[in-house]
């Protein structure tokens, strides 16, 4: 896929229809600075709108819950990190915003040639009060923010 192209989503079906969404992009800094970034899960500075971020636990099992306005507090667990792989995996019981319940995803950043990576970010989740395609379509423009935020972030350091 080339940059910012979107994997295939789910068909369109009804609320509770299970979509898989894969969304990916070269950014111009190196694999160690964007996983660097990604890796620490702790740490959503470089997130806009995060008002406050509680931690429970540390390493795989932690919880961060996340305050945001206007929604409600998202509660995410981090369910694996492989530094050599640079994948890191991570669930949420519900996102209300991307209209999507029972979410796992997958973060990945390859190393390219040069001062360039690849970010990866993939997931799975179950419509929730939307068909599937609605909720892939929420799910994909919610990625490609993620790379953008990271992006600008790394850009700003």
């Amino acid at each position: 896929m080339g940059e910012g192209e979107v994997g295939e989503a789910g068909e369109v079906g009804e609320a509770g229809e299970v979509v898989e969404v894969r969304v990916e992009g070269e950014l111009e800094v190196s694999a160690a600075k964007v996983w660097a970034v990604v890796a620490d899960f702790g740490n959503v500075s470089w997130v806009p709108g995060v008002e406050k971020v509680e931690l429970e636990g540390k390493g795989v099992g932690m919880v961060r819950h996340l305050t945001v306005p206007v929604y409600p507090q998202l509660h995410e667990r981090l369910d694996a990190i492989d530094h050599a792989r640079m994948t890191l995996d991570y669930s949420i019981p519900a996102v209300e915003y991307l209209q999507v319940k029972n979410y796992t995803a997958r973060a990945q950043v390859v190393e390219l040639e040069g001062e360039r990576c690849r970010l990866i970010w993939s997931g799975q989740a179950e419509a929730d009060g939307v068909d599937g395609a609605q909720a892939a379509a929420n799910t994909e423009a919610f990625y490609e923010a993620i790379r953008t935020w990271i992006d600008d972030f790394l850009k700003e350091q």
